[in-house]
């Protein structure tokens, strides 16, 4: 599984006990970590895009946030990338992200390996549910699509995730 960890620090104590249960888990992970003080920031978030795309699922640790990590997260859903959002304890901060099926949020003790890997596992299980791999094309009538416009904005969703959405509660 090829994971990318994001966080608005660079800070070791914050990212190393997270990159290190990911890597413990035989898991690919990549550092993108930044800060406002980062060198040739630019580059860097250019960088870390490509990885998103490329990724099956993406880790923020979000206890810090700042415009260029709420735009990656903005771009790792619109790539229909599974996203786990972590907050330590304490820190936790309110993130209105509206309904999507990709988004966990989780609040974690930095020293405590255990509730990390816990965490991690439940992603890892979410992912695998969630990994699009099937094409399917849908004719509609008018109607049909004018109401699912009108729903998918209603819900600030895509038309694809309310129709998924659907299934998955008649699957229930």
């Amino acid at each position: 599984m090829y994971i990318v960890y994001l966080s608005a620090t660079e800070d070791n104590k914050i990212n190393k006990p997270i990159l290190s249960v990911i890597n413990k888990q035989k898991h690919t992970a990549i550092n993108r970590a930044f800060s406002d003080q980062t060198k040739n920031k630019a580059n860097h978030i250019a960088h870390t895009t490509k990885e998103i795309k490329k990724a099956d699922g993406i880790i923020f640790e979000c206890s810090e946030t700042n415009f260029d990590l709420g735009r990656l997260l903005t771009l790792a859903l619109l790539q229909h990338k599974s996203v786990l959002l972590l907050q330590m304890k304490g820190k936790e901060q309110d993130m209105d992200l509206g309904e999507s099926r990709l988004v966990t949020k989780k609040t974690y003790i930095p020293n405590d390996e255990k509730n990390i890997e816990k965490h991690l596992e439940s992603f890892v299980k979410i992912i695998e549910k969630h990994r699009l791999s099937y094409r399917f094309n849908l004719m509609l009538s008018r109607d049909i699509n004018t109401y699912l416009i009108d729903q998918s904005q209603l819900k600030s969703i895509s038309k694809a995730d309310y129709i998924r959405t659907l299934i998955l509660q008649d699957m229930k």
